[in-house]
């Protein structure tokens, strides 16, 4: 009894072996402009630049469609997340969009947005539509800014050991280019579908942003340069 458990356990080694022998390793269409960056960031309109000490990094990757030269760009100016899908032109070496503004994909929730608002009369309140007191009616009107709403992408490079590291090592370099795009826009309160209420007999409402007010702000876009190297993970280089 004990030969046949033996038997049967090498069988099924033999069989894993075989099945990782024959797999192939799994790349993404995307595998030459993907991965983890250290970089520092400047701006010609802010403040906020940073260093690679700084820590801040970049992420490439594909999107869920896999598809060649598709990829989202994920990082965060002063603090605020920012993320875009692009369709590039060109290789990972030297590849830029036609200049289409994308959609920032990590703002799509309202409450997490961050606004300057005014009332119709003219009174400011706070950054965020969560911080307002919960709407009783529908139909009351902010007029507000979304910061980073947009992004283009205007230059970027990733070339293989094209960099060295603060830590003396030598990595690929990256480099990116973008333009960050502010929306002005009204957010307004309305009513929550019935299935939403609390109470049947008592409406709910709540913010959204007004369904065709958004604009650019024009004259305040923020041009972004990040520059820096693929994460090594040694603690000297960051």
């Amino acid at each position: 009894m004990k030969k046949l458990i033996y038997i049967s356990i090498l069988s099924i080694m033999v069989l894993f072996t075989s099945c990782f022998e024959d797999k192939d390793n799994w790349y993404s269409e995307t595998s030459s402009y993907d991965g983890r960056y250290v970089v520092a960031q400047s701006s010609e309109e802010s403040d906020d630049d940073t260093v690679i000490e700084d820590g801040n990094e970049l992420m490439i990757y594909n999107s869920a469609a896999d598809i060649e030269n598709e990829i989202i760009i994920d990082f965060s100016i002063a603090g605020n997340p920012v993320k875009g899908k692009f369709n590039v032109s060109g290789t990972s070496a030297n590849f830029s969009t036609s200049g289409t503004v994308v959609k920032n994909l990590s703002r799509t929730v309202l409450e997490d947005d961050d606004y300057s608002l005014t009332k119709e009369d003219g009174t400011s309140t706070n950054n965020h539509p969560s911080d307002l007191e919960t709407p009783t009616v529908a139909g009351t009107e902010y007029t507000g800014m979304q910061i980073y709403a947009r992004l283009s992408l205007e230059e970027g490079k990733v070339i293989p050991e094209g960099a060295t590291t603060i830590g003396g090592n030598v990595s690929d370099s990256v480099y990116v280019k973008v333009t960050a795009y502010h929306d002005y826009l009204i957010i307004e309160s309305y009513q929550l579908p019935e299935d939403e209420w609390d109470s049947p007999e008592t409406p709910k409402f709540g913010w959204r942003v007004k369904d065709g007010s958004r604009t650019n702000a024009d004259g305040k876009e923020e041009h972004w340069t990040l520059s820096g190297y693929r994460y090594t993970g040694l603690p000297e280089d960051i």
